[in-house]
Parts: structure tokens; sequence; C-alpha cells
């Protein structure tokens, strides 16, 4: 029946199925011969005796045959149940296996390689990435392009590599910017912003920063609070001094005296020279740290001055004032030029107190109107964290490293080094051209009266400021301007058609009540030193008479 020692399932099967069959078989035969046997006890007859022995005795024999041949079975039971172990095994082993998924097809879709010089360059690094759009400023070129199989973080991290593919003398700027990685690089047609082309009039208080991104002039309000002081930096070559003079270029054009007065002290003496006949200009520019400390001095006292007036009048600051005022108060800028300089040629004495009184009024004076503007090429070494803390408004150029990038902006949000110079800055988070004003520009001063002999503002011989109220200028007749305090006392000596004395124009004139006679005597002799008047007696006695 079976004649290899390897069966096929089926077969083994019938083994281990007729092994139980005989089995069964010859417990069954062998149980009915011994019931047979315990037959025979029973008193019968001796010839049923004897068939049913006989009986008995070859049903013995034949359960003993079953059993030999069960035992004959063995073997071949033996063999089935290795090979039933060894499918059961496999059949485990194979249910046990995760499921195999279905090899998939595919055709890898090769990208060709970018032409954008970027992302081509970012392509030999490996770094996949897809062009956004690209944005022109007069200076640069800002490329916006979001990666695709990299982080953001690896192109971010390629500065060095892209300046070496690209051949950039600087490393590109690099930010994040409108959902996009922002690479900037530089313009090889570079132009320039042409202040005749962006500035407007305006009612606010607002000077030009720069053009940004899309072309349009960003301005600060210098009324409001969070630009009402300025601190900047830029090295030899940045573009700071012309960035000032268009920055004071758009506060002046069609803004009398009357509405501001300006102070510079520029320790360079010659980056200013075109508004050294300015109108607006309260004092001839300085250059020393004794004038400058003078003229700080005198604007916290004039700063107190305004905070009286508006508490005499209910108000709160300069705007109310002049809203409920007919004399309005101009507003005053104080500008600081190589701040750095200025600093270096103070004594230790003069250091704290020229630091103390800009930190004052940065703190007070807004209201006030009066306003600072520093700047210097070291910041590092001049810039405090007070003095910063009170200058809301901050602009950067070129500077040699991130630490002196970081003493301007007070965090490391941007390395300044990176700028290219020649008016491109860096102002409250985006890079802008600064303005590029010409002789036309300058001329426009002239042209709308804004200019006139600087002798006409102050009084050199004496350095005191004069009252708020006296560089509010009216125009009087076309060839002489004068303040409203002048043309009052003026006013009053026609009127009294006789000398008159300080005493009598501090009763007699309300403006005048609370200034000293010393400052209304200086206007008698600046009336007279200009041939509006004559003047009689000592110094300390000075009489004045209308002509």
């Amino acid at each position: 029946m079976f004649t290899s020692d390897k069966f096929h399932t089926s077969q083994a099967v019938q083994v281990t199925e007729s092994q139980r069959v005989v089995r069964r078989a010859s417990t069954f035969i062998f149980v009915g011969s011994m019931a047979l046997y315990v037959s025979t006890l029973i008193p019968s007859h001796w010839a049923q005796k004897l068939t049913t022995m006989a009986i008995a005795t070859g049903l013995v024999s034949v359960s003993l045959r079953l059993d030999k041949l069960e035992e004959s079975h063995k073997p071949y039971e033996a063999i089935a149940h290795q090979q039933s172990a060894a499918s059961y095994q496999a059949w485990l082993n194979y249910a046990m296996q995760p499921p195999k998924k279905e090899a998939q097809v595919t055709q890898e879709i090769i990208k060709p390689t970018p032409t954008h010089p970027i992302l081509k360059a970012l392509y030999g690094l490996k770094l996949e990435c897809d062009f956004v759009q690209e944005l022109r400023s007069p200076s640069f070129i800002r490329t916006l392009i979001k990666p695709t199989n990299c982080k953001v973080s690896q192109v971010l991290a390629t500065g060095q590599e892209l300046q070496l593919e690209l051949g950039l003398e600087l490393p590109p700027v690099m930010s994040i910017s409108k959902g996009a990685i922002a690479i900037d690089t530089p313009r090889p047609d570079r132009q320039s912003a042409k202040f005749i082309d962006y500035w407007q009039k305006s009612s606010k208080f607002e000077a030009a920063i720069g053009v940004d991104i899309n072309n349009k002039l960003v301005s600060i309000d210098l009324s409001q609070p969070e630009s009402c002081h300025v601190l900047g930096a830029g090295t030899t070559g940045s573009g700071k001094s012309v960035f000032l003079q268009c920055f004071l270029l758009s506060l002046l054009l069609e803004r009398p005296a009357s509405e501001l007065g300006l102070l510079i002290c520029d320790a360079k003496r010659v980056s200013f020279l075109k508004f050294k006949d300015c109108q607006n200009l309260i004092a001839p520019i300085m250059s020393q740290p004794d004038e400058a400390i003078d003229w700080l001095e005198q604007m916290v006292n004039e700063m107190e001055k305004r905070y009286q007036m508006f508490e005499r009048l209910g108000v709160e600051n300069i705007e109310g004032f002049n809203q409920r005022s007919s004399e309005k108060l101009p507003r005053i800028l104080f500008l600081f030029d190589e701040f750095g300089d200025l600093w270096d040629s103070c004594t230790k004495v003069q250091v704290d107190k020229l630091e103390n009184l800009i930190i004052r009024l940065g703190q007070k004076a807004r209201a006030a109107g009066i306003h600072l503007v520093v700047f210097t090429q070291r910041p590092k070494k001049v810039v405090s964290p007070r003095l910063r803390s009170n200058c809301p408004a901050r602009v950067l150029l070129t500077v040699p490293d991130s630490a002196e990038s970081e003493a301007i902006l007070g965090n490391k949000s941007f390395d300044g080094s990176q700028l290219l110079g020649r008016g491109d800055l860096f102002f409250n988070g985006d890079r802008l051209q600064a303005l590029l004003a010409d002789d036309s520009d300058f001329d426009k001063l002239t042209r709308g009266n804004n200019l006139q002999n600087p002798a006409q503002n102050v009084d050199l011989d004496n350095p005191s400021i004069v009252s708020t109220l006296v560089n509010s200028s009216i125009v009087v007749n076309s060839s002489s301007t004068l303040s409203t305090p002048l043309i009052k006392i003026l006013e009053y000596a026609k009127e009294k058609d006789c000398f008159i004395t300080a005493s009598q124009v501090k009763s007699g004139i309300r403006l005048f009540r609370d200034s000293p006679v010393g400052e209304i005597r200086s206007y008698f002799q600046w009336l007279a030193d200009h041939q509006h008047g004559v003047v009689r007696g000592e110094a300390d006695m000075l009489e004045f008479s209308a002509q």
C-alpha cells in the first residue's frame, strides 16, 4: 500500500484513520470474547458451552491479529506524524509572516535641472526648491523660493556656498518672508532712488527713510511714540550722511520755522553745510561737546517750560496746545551725526552729562515736541542700553560686524555687515534703499524762501536759547523775517512811540510775563542790530525804540 517514506496528504490521513479503526475493532472483539468466556460459567448444556468457548477463542484470535496489524502500521504512523508536524510548522510560518505588499512598478520622474541661478546652485547642493516670485528694489533682487525635499534650515545654512556659486562679494541676505525663503542678491545694474521721484508733501510730521522692495517710500511720523526718536549707525561708505541729508530735507521742504526748529551737531563739520543757512536752524551747526551739552541743557529747560504751559492750558501734548492756543509752538529736532567722535572728545564728566541729557529728553520730550536723531559709526562703544531703549526708531546701515548691529537693534535679528553700502539699510524688519537728493532738491529750500542770513536766527554773542516762540517765524515783509516775540516787541514799541524798557515789555505783553528781563534786552539788541530800531543805555539798563 505504501511504497515510500513520504506520503501524500490523503495517504497520511488514511494511515491515521485505519489505525484508529483497527484499534477500536480489536478492543470490541476482545471484550466480546471475554463476555462469551464468562457466559460458560452459567449452568447450561455442555454442547452449548463448547460452542461458546470455541467462538470466544476465535474472537480472541481475531483480536490478536488486529493488534499485530496495528503494530505493523506504527512505522508509517511516525512518518505521517512527522510529515503532519512539518506541514503545520510550514503553515504556521506562513501565517505569521507580515503581508507582502504588491510590488508597484513606478516610473521615476526625472526633474529637469533648474535654470534660475539660485535654484541651480541649490540643486547642485542636492536641495530642491520651487520658484515662487522675484522682486526688485533699486539695490538688490529678492528671490522667493519654497523647499520641496529639504528643510528650511538647510537652505538658510547655504549662504557661503551660494556666495561661491553665484560669484558674490558677500553672502546673500536670507530670511523668511511671506511663507517663503527670501534670498537677496545685489542687482548688477544697481539704481539710485532719487529724492524728487518719491518725496511728497505731507501734513504729518513725516521724515523719509527709504524705498522698500515694492518701490514705495517708507516714512516715519516723529509725532508718534513708536518713532519719536531715531537711533542709527553706519560706517564710511554706508551712505549715512546722504541718508541724514534726505531725512532732514523731507522734513524741511515746505515747512517753515514756525512749525519746525532745527539743531545740528556734526563732529565732522562738513556733512550739513547745505543746511547752514536754513531758516529752521535755531543755532549755527555745532561740533564741540560744550556747545552740544549747553544746547541739550537748554532743550531740557525748554521741555520743562512747555510742560508748564501745557499744564496751565489743560492739555497733554504739543498737538493739544497748538489746537487751543493762538500762538503755535514749533517742534524742535536735535540731530547728532558722528556721535562717537563727539563722545571721544568729551571728558569723563562731559560724557556722563551728555548721555544723561539725551536720555532725559528721550524719556520725556516727545509730548513737548522735541525729537532726537542720533547717528554714529561705532555704536557698540557709545550706545548704552538706556540710550537705545529711549530711541524706538532704529536705522541700520552698513557696519563692520554683527556686534555693532546688535548695539543698534538690541538683538541679533540682522547682521549689518551684509548690507551693500551706499544707502542700503535695514529698518523695521526689512531692507530699504535710502533716497538720494541732488542740488536741485536743495535749491527748493531757496526757492521756497526757507533760507536766510544765519545771523538772523540767534544772537551769536549770547548763545542762550530764546523762548520757544522766538523760533516761530512770521514774514513781515519781503526783505526780513522776524519771530513772533520780536514782532510783539516791535509793535509795542511803535505803539508807545518812545524808548521802552524790559520791565515795560514784561508787564505790558502777556507773552513775556514769564521771560527774564535779560532775555528781553537781548531781543532789543537783536532788533537794533538788524536796523529795526535803536537802543540806549548800559547792557543791564538797555532801552529800545522802534524806527
